[in-house]
């Protein structure tokens, strides 16, 4: 582990790695724009420069490896001018058109222009120009104009999706990004350049021009569309979805997340006419609708539970706290009713980061069921009870409950839900089980309420509530809540705190989770869960990065 020193401070990293690793380890800023932790090094930005001592010539800080005794200067007056003199290259051809750009505010031309570039400009001449708007895939936007040729977006797509669309074309001025004939980038990790680019030359065509960064609130969240469950921040403005970026966590999805999590939003608000708004009961609602509803899917839930035919299908969507109260709405006031647990797999996992499981929370559920009311059944335990008339009451929580589910198949088979005489569904959008409810509670979808999640991995996350649901719609877990109250005459429903302590007394594996802690971290493991040591496929650079911490920490050469 080789000591040095920057500028003041003297550092001791890990064996391997460069000057610029070792300085934003230790929180000393080093400007930089090619370099990323998850790609391969390139040293072509050269904005990185770093004066080191008995070097003969100016060193690039990403690809300068640290060495014992070393001395390095990054604010000496040679560092100051060699960044001027790089600042001044870069912006040459650049357009002055922040006003306009997708990227300002989250800049870092802009801001390393300001900070460390010179107040005026020699250059006189014309600018080049050159083809802005162009599609490079069906979400990507690519604008020659504003592009620094960092090669972080052609890096990502050899190293990290593994799909090559993208190179380098032309020489000189006129040498531009761009694809492959006949090999758009389409690929399912397209987006992430766009999050990849350190200036505002590729857009993602889904929000483009449709709101300023800094308008939006960034909601830290999980991804709900597979069992990966990846970190994400929810770009919320005026109670609507703007945008989903993935959120850096090295225990699940490191620095990426994949298109279809990405354009969740927009899945979202292309079916708001799918959204269930308003309770749904026999008869006459009266002045009070949902109180009516409520209190007749307990009356009829009641009945059913005291002649045993009532059952109970839980969805590996909904967070571990509402599938705890529905667990314990089985095992209680339900007098042991059978639960069964809905599976959404379609596809195959692939080996960066999607999941054949589509639900963010399968893992937790089953945790959750088997610990409060037994290992749950499947749901063609359930079609057979059904179809042999065995069941008066489908008591169902989803499969709607993240977004619209037109392009999957039914969670039960129609048929089989026909033969039940009480379809009880609570759920946010609408599906063939909603169609056939004889009585209706709308919930609140995905990102209108906050929750627990556990991934395929056994990682524990928070997910915090970005929107606000609709006037007709409740969260789920005062849903369950209130027919809790209903059918034990309870006076309230459990508090938000009351069952997060409940989880943690009852169900193996949370009973080590921090949970004040979960939100302000990437997560935890449940207990005798180990993380997934590469959630995703990693790159030369990183896997380097790994075996000198290995190296460099002897507690872990045995893990």
């Amino acid at each position: 582990m080789p000591t040095f020193r920057i500028d003041d401070r003297e550092i001791t990293c890990p064996d391997g790695w460069t000057v610029l690793q070792a300085a934003l380890a230790e929180g000393i800023e080093i400007p930089h724009y090619c370099y990323h932790p998850g790609l391969p090094i390139a040293g072509n930005c050269r904005i990185c420069l770093v004066e080191v001592e008995k070097f003969p010539k100016p060193a690039i800080a990403c690809n300068t490896v640290a060495t014992e005794g070393m001395v390095v200067h990054t604010r000496s007056d040679k560092v100051r001018e060699w960044r001027e003199a790089v600042m001044e290259f870069l912006l040459i051809n650049h357009p002055l058109d922040c006003p306009i750009c997708d990227q300002a505010g989250e800049c870092k031309l802009q801001e390393f222009s300001y900070r460390y570039g010179a107040p005026t400009t020699r250059f006189k001449e014309e600018k080049e120009h050159g083809p802005k708007a162009r599609q490079l895939g069906p979400h990507v936007v690519f604008d020659w104009e504003r592009c620094i040729k960092c090669t972080r977006c052609i890096r990502f797509c050899e190293e990290v999706s593994g799909t090559g669309e993208l190179g380098m074309f032309l020489r000189g001025v006129r040498e531009e990004i761009g694809t492959f004939p006949g090999r758009p980038l389409d690929n399912p990790y397209s987006g992430n350049v766009v999050d990849l680019c350190p200036v505002g030359a590729l857009t993602l065509r889904e929000f483009r021009f449709r709101s300023r960064v800094w308008f939006l609130q960034n909601v830290p969240s999980v991804c709900p569309g597979c069992a990966r469950g990846c970190s994400i921040d929810i770009g919320e403005f005026r109670n609507q979805v703007y945008r989903i970026t993935p959120r850096e966590n090295h225990a699940v999805n490191r620095w990426w997340i994949c298109d279809t999590g990405r354009l969740w939003g927009e899945r979202l608000s292309a079916a708001r006419g799918a959204r269930l708004d308003g309770p749904r009961a026999p008869g006459d609602g009266g002045d009070d609708p949902w109180a009516t509803a409520l209190a007749e899917a307990a009356r009829r839930l009641g009945e059913a539970s005291r002649t045993g035919r009532v059952a109970v299908l839980a969805s590996p969507r909904a967070s571990v706290e509402e599938t705890w109260l529905l667990a314990r709405l089985a095992k209680g006031v339900l007098g042991g009713a059978p639960v069964h647990l809905a599976r959404h797999e379609h596809g195959e996992d692939d080996d960066l980061l999607i999941r054949a499981d589509r639900a963010p929370n399968a893992r937790g559920a089953q945790a959750v069921l088997e610990a409060v009311c037994g290992t749950p059944r499947s749901v063609e335990d359930l079609e057979r009870s059904l179809a042999a008339g065995e069941i008066d009451v489908l008591f169902a929580l989803g499969p709607g409950l993240v977004g619209p589910v037109d392009d999957e198949p039914p969670v039960v088979a129609p048929e089989a839900v026909s033969r039940a005489a009480d379809v009880i569904v609570v759920d946010a959008f609408a599906s063939p089980l909603s169609a056939a409810a004889t009585i209706l509670l709308p919930a609140a979808a995905w990102g209108e309420t906050s929750g627990t999640y556990v991934n395929f991995a056994g990682r524990v996350q928070w997910a915090e509530r970005a929107l606000v649901p609709p006037v007709d719609c409740r969260p789920v877990s005062m849903l369950l809540g209130d027919l809790l109250a209903h059918l034990s005459l309870e006076p309230s429903p459990p508090s938000p705190e009351a069952v997060t302590e409940r989880v943690a007394a009852e169900v193996p594996g949370f009973e080590n989770i921090r949970w004040q802690d979960l939100l302000a971290s990437d997560g935890q493991n449940m207990a005798g869960v180990r993380a997934e040591e590469h959630a995703c496929r990693a790159t030369g650079a990183l896997v380097r990065m790994l075996e000198a911490e290995r190296r460099a920490s002897p507690a872990s050469a045995g893990d």
